[in-house]
């Protein structure tokens, strides 16, 4: 039975990538052109370095939706001070890492001293980081350097260099999520917290790590949807935390924690990208994807909740 739900959870992502894949292909001809392949590949990066920081806070057993303002505020301050001196970019990308997981070991300090859920602290750090946001500007403002706009748009023997960048850490990241202690404890502590507390882990700081990690790889995806942008537009994070959490749960990680995979997330993402780019071709309602999106997630869930009750 064990193995058996393995396969499930290991493949059940890819097959659906599959044939959402191939259906688009036979049934679009505008699918197949190679720049729209390319197009896919790069919307799905950003979104795919969010939800590599995504699936280890679910894993844990929490939730972030501070996400999408983090990226959203990296791209208006990358912006803003690039867009008057290009010169600082290396400060910049480095100050924005930071930023990012600033704020997410503020959200993991905030988790762990007041006992609140991370979906109501995460919450409020969102709507916090939305007012820094427009109180900094109501409109686009800077410009991105070229660095960014290349690392966003560019390509490499045809593959765009934000797909390469997502495919690195996704490796990176499967590797720490799998094969190194903070991962097993990770894990440990999604599954049964008061459980891997008796064996010795250190719940708050497992906590607090993944916090770190998820709001930094939420700032270098601020940084790439700066460049794909290329302007500091305030509004450039809305949703992404939604998408992630769609992306992260699409890919089989579970909501209650105690399971994921980061390349299953990834697997999530495109598929999520590939379903977007289909809509958009057949110019369906933005309110009608959001509504497939929604379906998508309770879908998802209500398929993973008879293996949480069998476990």
């Amino acid at each position: 039975m064990r193995s058996a739900r393995f396969d499930v959870e290991t493949v059940g992502i890819w097959v659906l990538l599959a044939a959402a894949g191939l259906a688009a292909a036979i049934a679009i001809p505008a699918f197949r052109d190679p720049a729209n392949l390319a197009n896919i590949l790069r919307q799905a990066s950003v979104l795919g370095i969010i939800a590599i920081g995504q699936t280890f806070v679910i894993a844990a057993g929490m939730i972030d939706l501070s996400v999408g303002m983090i990226a959203g505020l990296v791209v208006v301050l990358s912006c803003l001070i690039l867009g008057s001196d290009p010169s600082l970019m290396l400060a910049v990308v480095a100050l924005m890492l930071v930023l990012g997981a600033a704020i997410g070991l503020l959200n993991g300090i905030l988790v762990n001293r007041l006992n609140l859920h991370p979906l109501i602290l995460t919450f409020g750090m969102l709507s916090i980081l939305q007012g820094v946001i427009f109180t900094i500007t109501d409109r686009s403002v800077g410009r991105a350097s070229p660095f960014l706009q290349w690392l966003a748009n560019g390509e490499i023997a045809g593959i765009p260099v934000s797909a390469l960048l997502l495919l690195v850490l996704a490796g990176l990241a499967q590797l720490v999520f799998t094969r190194t202690r903070f991962g097993y404890h990770l894990v440990a502590a999604g599954g049964n917290a008061e459980s891997a507390r008796r064996a010795g882990v250190n719940i708050r700081a497992v906590r607090l790590a993944c916090f770190v990690i998820s709001g930094a790889f939420a700032g270098l995806a601020g940084l790439l949807l700066a460049g794909r942008l290329g302007t500091g537009y305030p509004l450039a994070g809305t949703g992404l935390e939604l998408d992630s959490i769609v992306a992260v749960v699409l890919g089989g990680t579970a909501l209650a924690g105690g399971r994921g995979s980061v390349v299953r997330s990834i697997g999530g993402v495109v598929a999520l990208a590939i379903i977007s780019n289909v809509l958009n071709l057949l110019e369906v309602s933005a309110f009608v994807q959001m509504f497939a999106k929604g379906m998508i997630v309770v879908i998802a869930i209500l398929l993973n909740q008879p293996r949480r009750a069998e476990a």
